[in-house]
């Protein structure tokens, strides 16, 4: 995250920037994750407030780059699952926070000759998380514990997780030229990662609780299955998938974001969408001296 924040801060600092080309943007919404704590993969269920604050700079008529940073907060619970899985009784959360880099084509150009477009975006992304769970009140990390016996010698195939990692932004939404500096748009931002591990559950099987309580003590062994403090257990067995094989994690934003432009034209010229306003509603024109 500290390369992507150099990064942009280098970008936006210099000096050859033309101010009425650079907009701050703030948005605000929904954060949510897909993965073995979730029936689907895109679901508003579960989904908690996401916050992103950022600035883009217009490259051309139809392209611009922009840095951002997401923050946000991770849950999900196998109780609240419809499926078998309500009886191993996992359960995870985590803040996160992502540093971006990303290019976004718009379909029209606005607001010289449209007040209205839609968009897409991708690039680059570091992100940091940490999951954590509660048992009798407690809040207590999960990475540390190894519950699936990462790093334990008697499992050398799985390795301890990062906690900051690189991900994919990638997405597209609407955007509505307000006036000629300022625009409102609605998002739909999907992050590609490369891990199993957001909700610290892997597509591996079960580690023996044997080990773990050996290892790295009986709390670890007791958050890898939490079956046996629901009425209804999984039956627990060290051959069992404890994840979905399928695919890796996920999360994904929801905003509706307002960036406003520095200088009064955001860079356009008075030939475009906005004259055509003023003469459509009466506004005075300039006169020539």
């Amino acid at each position: 995250m500290k390369r992507i924040s150099i990064i942009a801060l280098a970008f936006f600092a210099t000096g050859k920037l033309d101010a009425q080309r650079l907009y701050f943007n703030v948005g605000g919404g929904t954060i949510n994750y897909g993965g073995d704590l979730q029936d689907k993969l895109f679901t508003f269920d579960q989904a908690n407030h996401g916050f992103s604050f950022g600035a883009s700079y217009k490259l051309s008529k139809y392209i611009y780059v922009s840095a951002a940073f997401t923050t946000g907060k991770l849950a999900a619970a196998d109780f609240k699952s419809n499926s078998d899985r309500a009886g191993r009784n996992l359960s995870f959360y985590s803040n996160l926070s992502e540093g971006s880099l990303t290019f976004e084509v718009n379909i029209n150009e606005v607001p010289e000759i449209n007040h209205f477009t839609p968009y897409l975006f991708g690039g680059a992304a570091i992100f940091h998380f940490n999951p954590y769970a509660y048992t009798r009140g407690e809040k207590v990390y999960l990475q540390p514990l190894s519950t699936e016996g990462q790093g334990l010698p008697d499992y050398p195939s799985r390795k301890v997780y990062q906690l900051t990692q690189f991900a994919l932004p990638f997405g597209g939404g609407i955007k509505y030229a307000i006036s000629n500096s300022i625009t409102i748009s609605a998002e739909v931002g999907f992050r590609k990662l490369f891990t199993y591990y957001l909700d610290d559950v892997s597509s591996g099987v079960y580690a023996d609780t044997s080990i773990l309580r050996r290892e790295k003590g009986e709390l670890s062994a007791k958050m890898s299955f939490r079956g046996d403090e629901t009425d209804n257990p999984l039956q627990f067995s060290d051959k069992l998938k404890r994840g979905n094989p399928g695919r890796k994690d996920a999360y994904y934003l929801c905003l509706i974001k307002l960036s406003f432009a520095l200088g009064g034209d955001a860079g356009v010229s008075n030939t475009g969408y906005f004259k055509k306003m003023r003469k459509q509603t009466g506004c005075p024109q300039k006169v020539s001296q």
